[in-house]
Formats: C-alpha cells, structure tokens, sequence
C-alpha cells in the first residue's frame, strides 16, 4: 500500500469549528497568573526546566539518540552536561548528544527572538531554523532509487534533492512532495500561513495545520519533525503560550494524530496541542516558591513574606470558577442516575439517593459526599499531584456491591497550593481490594475566565468519554 502524495490545501471554510475556544480563556486565566509566579521566581525556573524538556525531547523521538528517563530527569533538573550524560553502548559520544540537544536548545531561544523581533515568517528563517537544529549531526540515513539504506551527510538549511519517501513496519510506503515540488508548495505553504493570520485563525487550528502541512510536504531530507514542531512552538509562544513539548510518552498518539491529518481529520492534532498547552499551564500553575533558593533565615523569610503579600484576584472572580464546577457535578450526577437507571433494567436492585450515605446497603448506591470513598482511597494516591480539598473539593460516584465493592467517582478539586482558580476534575474508578484508576483520558479543567456554557459544552462530552472508560474498567473487574 502506498499513501500517495497530494499536493497541500487549505483550512476548510468553517475553520472555527474545528476548536471548541477553550485556550482563549484559559490564555486569560495564565496572563493573570504570571506575576505572582514572576515574583517569587518561580516562572523562569518553570520555563527554564520546559525548555530543557523540549530540546531533549524533539531529538528523543525521531531517534536521534536515545536517554533513558533518569538521565533525561537529570538533564531536565541540572542543565545539558555531557558528563551527566556517559558513553551509552551503540550510541554517539557524549558530548554530540550534548552539542546536538544544546543546538535544539539555541533553537528554542531563537524562536522567543524571532518573536520578539517581529519578522514575517520566510523560506530563509525555515532554512535558518533547519541548518541550527542539525548543527552537530554529522549523517542521516538516505535510501537510494534501490530502496537501499545508506548514510549520507546531511543537508543543513537546504531542501531535499532525493526522494525521502519512508517504509512503515508494515511495509507500506508515505509518499512526500518530490523534490522537485518542495519550493512551489513551501511558497504556497507560506502564502496560506499568512492569509490565515490576517483572517485571526486560532492559534491551534493555525498550529495544527502548519505543523501538519509542512510534515506533507518533508522539505528537508532529515529533522522535518523537529523542524515542524519548532514552527508550531514559534506559532503558540507567539501568542504568549507554551513551547510545543512532544515527549517520548505522547509519540504512539503524535503518530495517531497526524496519520488522521493525512485522511484529512485535522481535528485529532488540534485536541493533542491543546492537551499539550494545558498540560504546561497546570504544570505552571503548580509551580511555588520551593524554586526560590534562600540561604539564610532572612531569605526564607522575605520568600514567605512575597509569598503571603503576592497579588490576588478579586474572591467573586474566583468563585465564578466554583459555580461553574458546582454546574458541572450536579450535571455528573444526574447522569449517574440516569446511568444507574439503565442498569436497573438489567436486572441490578439499586437504591439511588442524593444525600450523604454512610452505611452502603443497596447493591447500587450514588454517593453525593466527597469524603465517603476516603475509606477507600486517597485522590492524591492516584494523581500525579496533590490536590488541594481546602479551598475546593466536590466528590460524586457510585458504590456498587457484586461479590465485592467497587465505585466510579467524578472527583473535583482545586489546583495549586494557592487557590488561583484553577479547577480540576478526573472521573475514578476502584474497589476496596484494589488502587483506584483514571478513566479519564485527560482531566478536565475548570477556570474563571470561561463561561459557564461554554465549560458545560465540554464538559458533557469529557463526562460521557470518562463514564464509559469507568464502566469498561467495571465491567473487566467482574
């Protein structure tokens, strides 16, 4: 089977469909968080620590080398040193790893300039952008018009002369513009990428499409993923988010979703930047003054003073938040009910209230208190941070009794040590014999500066998606 090449095209006409709005509030709800993290330091630590991330990652999946996660923790957490890197068998020296995720790093920098200085984006930065990020790689594989593998000197900062047309493990073949094509369709690639702005395409749409656009044309006979992914990152810290980082853990669903852009979905792409961007600002979010170093007595104290006085919203701002959430768990119970309704047909006794239940009798019983699954478990067992129930903590689930006791809880809670408006949920699922597990594919954020019909229009998808991954996970139990 071949994918054959086609030349590129542009949006659809109803371009604003493909983007449901979340990350023009959310960019609201980031902006005004910035200060206090500015303050205390915490930011530049933040973004210092992403922009390690992004420059090991973009070479980590396209197999440029291969570190495993505890040198690339610590490259992350101490800086690009060859030393902390050592003679890996089968790979290349030390310090070209370092040199090669240095130049990845010099890139990253280059985009906030580029930014900054406000050039149109051109042929010429593209090809700058290229020769950087292979400034040290000295060979990339080329098959020749045999289909035989050999390695050649790559090159830097000019387009392809040979077909790169790669054989999937199945041996099928992705065909991409022949070289001969490459300059006509960059300059068509450019021309759309410019109207699109004039037209104000959000950001991820724009992303997605350029990012994915490019990667159908391959330019560049090696780095065009990390190459596409340097112009979708150029794309969203422009307006004022996060780096695009693709790590090793994302590449199955990178893949996914860019095979779904070549049938023409483009929405997939779009989903997994925006997971990615939210994924940074929780980070973000979650970030404190522990990356303020003190020293003395008087540091920790003028830290805990910046940090008791830093700047705070408006309370009636933030409990837009909270009514929003508390919209949203009523809206998850009442589709608890209705769910524990149908199984009732099946044959299930079920006993369904809304108040607090202490003492669980019923075979099926909805559970409308946050600390009634605590017997069970703790959220923080199971999130990959500890949430904050102090200023926000919402709990609905489902006991259910067939031999043993399992449940499925939609948990809310604030995120952050510091309340900041920033709502997080996950749907659960678990039993008394077991840990519990997130059904949720991604948690579902709530923050102020949405409203909240906007919030419910994704929320009620999200809910559906989570409550059948739940009932799978039951069902596979029993």
């Amino acid at each position: 089977m071949v994918l054959t090449w086609e030349p590129i095209t542009d949006l659809p006409p109803d371009w604003s469909s493909l983007t449901d709005g979340e990350l023009g509030p959310l960019l609201q709800f980031w902006n005004d968080q910035r200060t206090d993290l500015e303050q205390t330091g915490a930011l530049a630590e933040f973004n210092k620590r992403l922009g390690r991330e992004w420059s090991i990652e973009t070479g980590q999946i396209e197999g440029v080398y291969n570190l495993d996660l505890g040198i690339t923790e610590t490259l992350i957490e101490r800086g690009i040193d060859a030393d902390l890197i050592g003679n890996l068998p089968g790979q290349k020296p030390p310090e070209i790893i370092a040199a090669i995720i240095q130049d990845h790093a010099d890139v990253l920098e280059g985009l906030f300039q580029f930014v900054k200085g406000s050039r149109p984006l051109s042929k010429s930065y593209i090809h700058e952008l290229h020769a950087a990020l292979l400034r040290h790689q000295e060979t990339t594989a080329v098959r020749d018009q045999f289909g035989n593998l050999f390695e050649a000197k790559p090159l830097k900062g000019k387009y392809k002369e040979r077909p790169n047309n790669p054989k999937k493990p199945d041996g099928s073949m992705h065909q991409y513009c022949p070289p001969e094509q490459v300059d006509s369709e960059m300059e068509k690639l450019l021309s759309l990428h410019a109207e699109h702005e004039k037209k104000g395409v959000p950001v991820e749409v724009e992303a997605a499409w350029l990012h994915h656009r490019f990667t159908q044309i391959h330019p560049y006979q090696d780095g065009n993923g990390r190459v596409a992914r340097a112009l979708a990152s150029l794309l969203f810290i422009k307006t004022g988010w996060f780096p695009v980082v693709v790590t090793r853990e994302d590449r199955g669903r990178y893949i996914d979703v860019l095979e779904a852009g070549d049938e023409g979905a483009l929405i997939p792409l779009i989903s997994f930047l925006i997971d990615i961007q939210k994924a940074a600002l929780f980070q973000a979010t979650q970030t404190t003054a522990e990356f303020e170093e003190v020293h003395t007595v008087q540091d920790a104290i003028a830290a805990a003073k910046r940090a008791l006085t830093a700047s705070k919203l408006d309370p009636s701002v933030w409990r837009k938040s909270s009514d929003t959430a508390n919209r949203l768990i009523e809206i998850a119970a009442r589709r608890l009910g209705e769910i524990l309704a149908e199984m009732n047909i099946e044959g299930f006794h079920i006993s369904c209230t809304y108040e607090p239940v202490l003492n669980v009798s019923s075979e099926m019983t909805i559970v409308n208190d946050p600390d009634q699954f605590d017997p069970f478990y703790r959220a923080s067992d199971v999130l990959d941070y500890e949430p904050n129930i102090v200023d926000y903590h919402q709990a609905r689930g489902v006991k259910i009794s067939t031999g043993r006791q399992t449940f499925i809880e939609l948990n809310a809670h604030a995120i952050g040590s510091k309340f900041r408006g920033l709502i997080g949920m996950v749907v659960l699922f678990g039993s008394k014999e077991s840990r519990a597990h997130i059904a949720s594919l991604e948690p579902f954020q709530v923050n102020y500066a949405e409203s909240s019909d906007s919030a419910e229009r994704r929320f009620r998808p999200w809910l559906e998606e989570s409550l059948v991954n739940a009932l799978t996970l039951w069902r596979k139990s029993l």
